[in-house]
Order: structure tokens, then sequence, then C-alpha cells
């Protein structure tokens, strides 16, 4: 099981420079890596033993002309086998391509040797540091060029400006590297940077070792993210059957939060909502101000640090509601929902009018409100939240597919049609309640016909139930 837990930094003037340093030759690092691997990708598009359709610009002696086929390992490895013996030894050869294609994050990697010869400054910087940078690189590449299971890719990796690379790894730390210095001040131990103090709020658990630290710098100071480790406690994601009794149905939306089948609600607290005049003001004054000049920079730090009390409380309030949520009920069930497709802009309306294309209104001035609210509240973040919450806590979350559960009657499930701005549900059947409560107990009915390895829940599948049991096909206990 792992673990992740944030400190705060405490360092000296020394040690900030030295931070910020590091950081800044990190940064440098990852755009030139990253402009290598456009290069050779718009150069290498197909494997080197294939013949491609259209010539590449670049010939193919220039591409690889510093580019050996294999590789000479200089030390023995660090993984050992059974008896102990190292899996890889001194002077095994290795080869540079693999299925067709050059190995570029193996050749990167090597090349640091180079860059420390050529810029001495990076002989400042730790080693693993300068290798995870690499690593990235890769990460952010793979993520680009190699479809996911879905057939999808992310979009293309962006050069880091100086306000967007804003962490650096070191893999490998240790419970040791968290020490008291002469002080008797609780550090953490970074190498080439030193003992730097740290606000230990709380304790590594029993069992759990430090793996990996990446010191991240935020609008207020610095932090460390340090991911904990214990192999002994399994990571089991549990399966529990919803019933009446142990189940909750929640409808999230913007007026109320989270709304319960029960009844209950909790009201949107919109933090942005509320901090967005005093952050219009700062931006006024920002704008009026030199760029890059001190007053401009103090504006703008407390600009960083508004959207920042922001994001901390949004955070904060989510993580209590999901405690107060599980307090009630052990399987939470809510909709499956795609915030990129519910803030799409609204649809262009056009017509031809005299010959001439007209735009007609769309609504998208009130979309962009919506849309605005919508992300204030977060409910992506928040279903994270739910899953990280229920796998501490030994519980369930269980999805349903969002599609009709606001158009649909909880108790007969007939189609009400229903306008965003109806906020009351009536149907024929005598149901007659606020339309978030009626979503919430919907939800709840669909997800109570879950049943394992049978797929996502849905009305759709709820509808078939009802029909089966009305012909008599089904007798439900």
């Amino acid at each position: 099981m792992q673990l992740t837990y944030k400190y705060r930094l405490k360092p000296t003037k020394a040690q900030l420079i030295t931070i910020a340093a590091h950081l800044e030759l990190c940064r440098r690092q990852y755009n030139y890596r990253l402009g290598e691997r456009f290069r050779w990708w718009e150069s290498t598009r197909t494997p080197i033993n294939a013949y491609p359709l259209t010539a590449s610009i670049v010939p193919v002696e220039e591409i690889y002309k510093n580019i050996p086929l294999t590789r000479i390992q200089t030390r023995d490895g660090r993984k050992k086998d059974e008896n102990g013996n190292p899996l890889t030894k001194k002077g095994d050869i290795f080869s540079n391509i693999e299925g067709g294609y050059v190995q570029w994050q193996t050749l990167q990697l090597a090349d640091l040797k180079n860059t420390k010869k050529l810029f001495p400054e990076y002989k400042n910087l730790d080693s693993q540091v300068l290798q995870d940078v690499v690593n990235r690189v890769e990460t952010s590449f793979s993520n680009f060029t190699t479809p996911d299971k879905n057939g999808n890719r992310r979009g293309k990796p962006k050069f880091k400006g100086f306000h967007y690379y804003k962490s650096f790894t070191y893999p490998q730390l240790d419970n040791l590297n968290i020490i008291k210095d002469e002080k008797n001040r609780i550090c953490i131990d970074l190498a080439k940077i030193g003992q730097v103090p740290m606000v230990f709020h709380r304790s590594i658990p029993t069992g759990f070792k430090v793996k990996t630290g990446t010191v991240i710098k935020e609008a207020d100071g610095w932090y460390i993210s340090l991911t904990l480790e214990d192999k002994t406690v399994p990571v089991t994601v549990v399966e529990i059957q919803p019933t009446d009794e142990n189940s909750l149905g929640i409808d999230l939306g913007i007026t109320n939060y989270v709304y319960l089948s029960n009844g209950e609600r909790i009201e949107n607290p919109r933090f942005l909502r509320k901090s967005a005049e005093k952050l219009a003001r700062l931006q006024v004054k920002l704008a009026n101000r030199v760029k890059g000049s001190k007053p401009w920079r103090i504006i703008k730090d407390k600009i960083s640090k508004l959207h920042q009390f922001v994001a901390r409380a949004r955070l904060d309030f989510q993580f209590q509601t999901a405690h107060k949520l599980f307090e009630q009920c052990d399987v939470l069930i809510l909709e499956d929902l795609s915030i990129k497709n519910l803030t799409r802009r609204a649809k262009i309306k056009t017509d031809i009018e005299h010959g001439n294309l007209i735009y007609l209104p769309n609504g998208q001035a009130a979309k962009s409100g919506l849309n605005k609210s919508m992300l204030d509240a977060a409910h992506g973040q928040f279903a994270t939240i739910l899953k990280y919450v229920a796998g501490k806590l030994g519980k369930s979350v269980l999805f349903v597919d969002p599609k009709g559960t606001s158009q649909h009657c909880w108790n007969c499930l007939n189609k009400v049609p229903k306008e965003l701005s109806e906020r009351w549900h009536s149907c024929e059947c005598g149901e007659s309640l606020d339309r978030d409560e009626n979503s919430a107990k919907l939800i709840k009915k669909i997800g109570l016909n879950y049943e394992s390895g049978g797929g996502t829940p849905s009305l759709k599948k709820a509808l078939a139930q009802r029909e089966k049991e009305a012909c008599g096909l089904t007798v439900r206990p």
C-alpha cells in the first residue's frame, strides 16, 4: 500500500537559493531533452529497418551519426537473483535498438555525463534528480505518442516556462533521511542541498518506509511530498453489494452541492464565486502596474495566494464531506459524470438570410456562467476523493450511468421531461418533490440493481428489469 504525506519546508536563505537554482536547472534540462525528442520524432516516425513512403527531410545518416548501436554496462546491476548475484554485470553489452526503434530514453540518460562536462553547474545537482527529469520527458512523450487501452492519446507535451515547472524529485529516499539537526529541529536530508528544516506535523505510520520525495514550489513557500510504502498491507478494492439499508444515493449539482436520497442536502460553498470580487480588484491593480516591477510582483503573489486559498478550502471541504457521507452508509452511489462534456461550449447556430450566413443566439453567455460554476464545484475531484476515502475506510463507491437520471421518476421510472430551470419534479404517479432529491433516489434505485461483473448500472437496465418483473419472468425476493 502506498500513501503520500506532504510537509512544509523551512529552508534557510542559502538553501532557498540552492533549491531555486536546482529547479531552474531541471526546467532547462527538461526543455532541452523534450526538444531532442521532438526533433527525433519528426524525423523518424517509422522503425529504422522499415522504408518510409515519404522521405525524411533530415538525412538518416545525420540523425543517427552520434547514436551508438550498443552500450556497455559500466558496473554491476543493483537487481539480484535468488543467490544474491547481480542480474546484469559490468561489461555486458546491450543494444540501443529494440523492435526497430531507438531507445531514446536510454540514450538521453547516458548523455547526462556529457551534459555535466559541457555545463559544470549541473555537477551541483544530484544525479538521480537529473535522471528523473529525463524520465519525466519519457512519460509525457509516451503519453503523447502511445494510445491507452481505449485508443486515446494525451496532448502534445509543452515546453515549460519559468512559472510552469514547479517540482523536482528524489527517486530514492529513506526513513533515515528524516533526522534532527543540532538545534533539535526535524529536517529532511536532501543530497546537494543539506538538512532542510520541515514542519513534521504528522509522523510516518508504523511499518511504512519513505520511497521518494518531491520538492514542490507553491505560492506560499516550498513543500516536500513523500511517497510512503508498506508492502505488507494489501491493496484491495472492496466490493460491497448495495442494499436499501447500507447504501446511499447522491446527486451532485450546483445549487446543492450534494443532495442525498434520504432527503438531506449540503449546500454549495462556491469558494471561487465568493472570491471573484476580490480577485477582480487585484487583477485590475496588476494590469495598472509595470510588468516585472516590484509592485507588480507583490500583487501577483497576492493573486497566487488567493487562488491557493480557494483550492485548499475546496479540497478541505470535499474531504470533510466525504467522511460525513461515509458515516451514514457503506456504499455510496453516484453518477459517472463526464465533466469535460458538461463544460463544453454551446453549439453554434446559423441560418441563411438573403444569401448570407448569419449566427443566431445560442445561449453561450449563460453556458459560460454555468461552466464556471461547475468547474468551481470540482465534481471530478470530489469523485476521486470519494474513492480514496472509501479505500481507506474499507467502504465502496458505485458509479451509475448518468443518462436519464434527471428526466425520469424514481418511483415509477416513467419519463417526466424538465428544462434545466424547472427545479420541481411532479409525476402522474403522485410523486412531488425537489428534482435533485428525485435524481438522488433514482440513482440509488439504479445502483441497487447492480450485479457483480454485470457492467455499469444504468436506467436502461433498470427499465428492462421492470419489464421482466411486469411479465412475471423474474421473481425478486
